[in-house]
Parts: C-alpha cells; structure tokens; sequence
C-alpha cells in the first residue's frame, strides 16, 4: 500500500494517556459493532452476485455520513474547520477507500461464505497483526514483546479457524434453516473465498484504522474523518454495484431488507464514533483489543441467532483469539496521577 510512506508528515505520535472513558468507549464500539455485524449476517445472501454485497456495504455508510454531516454543519456554526490541508488529508482519503473496498466489502462476501461465528476472529486476527506492524511503521506506535507474542498465537488462530471454517446455512424458501449442499460445505473452494476475504478485510482495517488513529490525534477533527470514511463508502461502492445490479432489483428490495440495512448502518455510524473517540486516548494495539470483545458478541449471535454451526477447530481458534487478546492484556489507568513532587536540595 502506497498511502504508509506516501505522506512524509506522518510523525511518530507521542505514547497515548489512556482512561476509562476511552476504554468505555472502546466497548460501547464492540457491543454495536456486533449488532451491525449480525444484521449483515442476515444480509448476507449465497445466492446472489457481488453487486448485492457492495449494495449493502455501501448503503450503510449513509447514516455515518450524515452523522458525519451534521457534526460538520454544527462546526461551521461555532466557526471551527472540520479539515486539515490537502497534503494531510490525501493519505487519510486514500485509506478511507482502502477501508472500505478491502475493510466493508471484502466482510461482506466471508459473511456470505462462512458466516460470523468464524468470520470475525479471523477478521480481528488480521486487524491485531496488520495494526501492530503498520502503527509502528507509519505513527511510531511501539510493538512490545507480550504483543509480537499476540500476533504469534493470532496467526496460529488463523490457521485453526481456516481449517475449521464451514460454508454458512442458508433460508430455504419455506424460512427454514437448512445446511448447504454437503460437497461444496467440504470442499476447499466452498471455505477459501470467505477465508481470504475475512483475512483481507481485516489487513484493510488495521492499516486504515493506524491513519483514523493518527488523524483524530493530530490536526483532523472526529468529524472530518468520519465524513472522509462514509463518504468513501457510498460514493465508491454503490455505484460499482450499479454495473451488476439493475434498477429493477434494487426497486424489489424488501421493506425488511431496507430495516436491516438502516440497523446495521446506524449501529455501525455509533460503533465507527466510538471507536474513533476512543483512538484519541488509545494506541491501536489496545483499541483492537478492546473492540475485539465482539468476538465473543458475534460468536454468541452466530449460534443462538442464526444457528450457524461452530467445529472443534474453530472453537479452538476462537479461544486462542481470545487468548492472543488477553495476553495484549487491557491496563486501565483511570484518571492520571499527578507527578510526584521530589524535594529539591535546599
């Protein structure tokens, strides 16, 4: 990716102060990033054609951007700027796109391959390592040994989730749950498309979420880069999938299909707010690790909602994602204490 030494200015950025706001916040983004992901779990079609899936990731950057939007408007009213200049912004735009063709999209198509209790940890696997190595690169974050450690047993989640990866269930037509053929749940091609798009999604948000760190911790307002981060959805997305869906089709969307996309988009406008305040405090490690709490949120969901079936090797997977988490470990400072004052020699 060009955009990690495209911009020169990009400057190590001084060791975060976190607090329990910022930690607050970190779970109020897991908690509705999980409500979104599981309505884009019940948009997730098998049958249907990419166009679909950019659809939806598409239409639900809308409500982030207005969001977005009107705490622009709100600014311009109190006569505060919402942008930095063009050098800054470029790399920050880029990474928005990057975010949401290899980060929404690529999420998208592995809910469709292998539904989301397998999805998300690999997804947050790729986040953990891609954030760990592109924040030291880019911002200066530092990699200590207990998270290379991290990123060690995150990979070996990986592998375990891969093997253990099934193709997900779909709907009949009589709104029953039924298994998918049993040849292609077996067969590698039915598993490695999802694989690979969950792996991608989340190398594309651990990078692109190192540039939302180094934004709302430098000159760029929390609603300039939302703004940036929606907008790069809508605009990019819903029109490519105007070359594979016809107007027709999008005119038969269902008013139930419509709810659940303004859920997800609305749950995911609350989760990108929090996460992004939260990076104000938190390096990137320890935002992912907290956001990365949904593992456990989505696993839950994918059973008890959506029936998807969980085997022994994507269990293990699992826990070792949890694992690779709690060896990261989540210290809380709270409030900040104060320096101690030593007694300077009379």
């Amino acid at each position: 990716m060009t955009t990690a030494s495209a911009d020169s200015k990009l400057q190590p950025a001084a060791p975060p102060e976190e607090s329990v706001t910022a930690v607050l916040l970190g779970l109020t983004a897991a908690a509705t990033y999980s409500i979104a992901n599981m309505a884009l779990r019940d948009l997730a079609r098998p049958e249907a054609g990419i166009g679909w899936d950019m659809w939806v990731s598409g239409t639900k950057a809308i409500p982030t951007f207005l969001v977005a939007v009107a705490f622009i408007l709100y600014r311009r009213l109190r006569s505060l700027g919402s942008f930095a200049e063009w050098s800054f912004v470029r790399p920050i735009a880029i990474a928005a796109i990057f975010n949401q063709i290899g980060g929404n999209f690529a999420f998208q198509l592995s809910l469709k391959y292998i539904g989301l209790a397998v999805s998300v940890p690999i997804c947050f696997a790729s986040i953990i390592c891609s954030g760990a190595v592109a924040g030291r690169l880019v911002i200066g974050d530092r990699v200590t040994l207990r998270t290379a450690a991290s990123i060690a047993v995150m990979m070996t989640a990986i592998i375990f989730l891969s093997s253990g990866a099934r193709a997900r269930t779909i709907n009949d037509d009589a709104g029953e749950v039924a298994p998918a053929d049993a040849e292609f749940t077996d067969s590698v091609l039915s598993v490695l498309p999802g694989v690979t798009a969950a792996v991608i999604s989340g190398l594309s948000y651990g990078v692109s979420g190192v540039y939302i760190r180094h934004a709302v911790r430098s000159k760029m307002p929390i609603a300039g880069t939302l703004f940036l981060f929606s907008g790069a959805g809508f605009l990019t997305l819903c029109p490519a999938s105007l070359t594979q869906l016809s107007t027709a089709e999008i005119l038969q969307i269902s008013w139930p299909e419509w709810r659940t996309i303004i859920v997800a988009g609305t749950f995911n406008a609350l989760g990108f707010f929090s996460i992004t305040a939260a990076m104000k405090q938190l390096n990137i490690s320890r935002a992912n690790v907290i956001n990365a709490s949904q593992n456990a949120m989505c696993a839950a969901g994918a059973v008890l909602v959506f029936g998807e079936p969980i085997s022994t090797a994507a269990l293990v997977g699992i826990v070792l994602t949890i694992g690779g988490l709690l060896l990261l470990g989540i210290p809380v400072r709270g409030i900040r204490r104060k320096p101690r004052i030593t007694q300077q020699p009379e």
